[in-house]
């Protein structure tokens, strides 16, 4: 006797978060943070390693005053102080507002080879302004479960009692967040807090998609 299979369709809600910015500019520092002097001589080029799947490393240059000899450290735009860049601080955020907890954000991010502490999510999240926003999803107790694959991982968990995952992989040039679901009332919701969260990280969703899925 055949099997019998039932046929469904699942949604799929996708992010495109480009490689960070790790070319220098031009810019120098606008004043001395010790004696508020203007004037600055370049005074060493180097490379740091970054926390980020897709880049690894980012030219640093540092300046030294003019008048006190204060040194200071400029990175390229897509780079923070913390040698995090802005496409992995917007991953995190995304992930937390999506559902996951702190040590699900450091699990998944660690299987793309860059785990962030708890203190660094929780300031990337606070920096966004998504901070204790009441519409922030959160997974049910006990339903969080986190994947490796080849290129990244993938969290698996249930949301209100309806089944939801998010995948997040290194690409060519980006990191793709992928958010699916079978469930009607499940894929609304994720979209409308996809959306919003996006909108605050001058991020853009692609159009979501309808795959079938075959069930045994």
């Amino acid at each position: 006797m055949g099997l019998h299979q039932e046929r469904t369709l699942s949604m799929d809600i996708a992010v495109r978060i480009p490689a960070p910015v790790v070319e220098h500019d031009g810019r120098r520092p606008e004043r001395c943070d010790r004696c508020g002097s203007q004037g600055f001589n370049l005074h060493q080029r180097a490379t740091k390693a970054l926390k980020d799947p897709l880049t690894l490393r980012a030219d640093v240059i540092r300046f030294i005053c003019k008048r006190c000899r204060k040194t200071t450290r400029l990175y390229p735009p897509g780079v923070d102080s913390a040698r995090q860049t802005i496409a992995l601080r917007q991953a995190s955020v995304l992930l937390y507002w999506l559902g996951l907890s702190y040590d699900g954000i450091r699990e998944l991010l660690g299987h793309l080879g860059c785990p962030l502490s708890k203190a660094t999510v929780w300031a990337n999240v606070r920096t966004s302004g998504l901070l204790g926003n009441r519409h922030r999803l959160r997974a049910d107790p006990g339903t969080l479960s986190i994947q490796a694959r080849p290129n990244g991982a993938v969290a698996r968990m249930l949301l209100r009692g309806r089944a939801a995952s998010i995948s997040l992989e290194g690409g060519t040039g980006e990191l793709h967040l992928v958010v699916s679901t079978i469930q009607p009332e499940a894929a609304r919701l994720l979209q409308r807090r996809l959306e919003e969260a996006t909108r605050r990280l001058d991020l853009q969703t692609v159009a979501p998609a309808l795959r079938e899925v075959v069930h045994a």
